[in-house]
């Protein structure tokens, strides 16, 4: 393990000047009704069962972080939880009074893709259950259960454009998702992904006929997206598809398709691995 690490290592390092993150952060609001952001209000404060956890964490191998025994076998745990412990959270993701441990942040001294880790506890061990690049966004208490669901935000590297936002659930110690996917980069694409604010009402509507999933309000036709597409088409949905509508621009409307794509040939996406994936865009009345 140790050697294939090290080689992987080797591998990035010399890759880092050639590759770079896009849209990092996004307003949560856009994407989702009422989000929470503020994790210190969910945060269970018990330093030393926080600490207890990372530690056997840490000596079991079970992390891969800078200064951790995955990088060298003579760390010491107490320089890798002074670095880190900031970065990791107790929190009772299922309301069962046993808190997980949450680890957001950059694992490593180069500052590209951060992770999210969620562990839980089984028979009083620490297990891991969620291992992902990405940006814990925002969560969500639920009404009855007060279960927390958090968002997770998985954004683009290089010439990409794929954003996932995955709704997590923790349910008989495991993570179910909900995947949702919007397109959207610093640079490299043309027009304006995102409405300036949504509104969430709730309603269902559905498509009248063949429809197409655009990134942008617009129809462009030209260098959209140079290399990979001419035109802001993202997809197109069959007749009599769910949706909802979160925001109206003139005659187009931002909305979320709760349907499965049409599976036809595609340069922005890949139709097929879509079945599951609710996907945010502009549709034109």
């Amino acid at each position: 393990m140790k050697l294939k690490l090290t080689a992987l290592l080797l591998f990035g390092f010399y890759l880092t000047g050639f590759s770079y993150v896009e849209m990092t952060r996004v307003d949560a609001k856009i994407f989702i009704a009422n989000p929470e952001t503020d994790f210190s209000k969910i945060q269970v404060r018990n330093e030393a069962l926080k600490a207890k956890m990372v530690e056997f964490l840490f000596m079991n191998d079970m992390i891969d972080h800078i200064g951790t025994l995955a990088y060298d076998p003579e760390a010491l745990f107490v320089n890798y939880y002074k670095q880190f412990a900031s970065l990791y959270q107790l929190i009772d993701l299922n309301n069962d009074k046993v808190p997980e441990l949450v680890f957001n942040g950059y694992p490593t001294e180069e500052r590209e893709k951060e992770r999210l880790q969620i562990f839980t506890t089984i028979k009083g061990k620490p297990v891991s259950i969620y291992n992902e690049m990405g940006h814990l966004l925002a969560y969500k208490i639920h009404p009855n259960t007060r279960e927390i669901l958090l968002y997770h935000h998985q954004y683009p590297c290089c010439e990409n454009a794929s954003h996932n936002l995955n709704r997590l659930r923790l349910i008989d110690h495991k993570m179910t998702l909900v995947k949702r996917y919007f397109l959207g980069r610093d640079r490299g694409m043309l027009g304006k992904f995102f409405p300036e604010k949504s509104t969430f009402t709730g309603k269902f509507y559905f498509t009248e006929s063949k429809t197409t999933l655009y990134w942008s309000p617009e129809e462009i036709t030209e260098s959209a997206w140079p290399g990979r597409s001419k035109k802001n088409i993202i997809t197109t949905y069959a007749d009599s598809t769910a949706y909802s509508v979160l925001a109206e621009k003139g005659k187009w409307r931002f909305v979320i398709m709760h349907g499965a794509p049409v599976i036809e040939e595609n340069r922005v996406i890949n139709p097929a691995n879509f079945s599951n994936t609710w996907i945010y865009g502009w549709i034109r009345d």
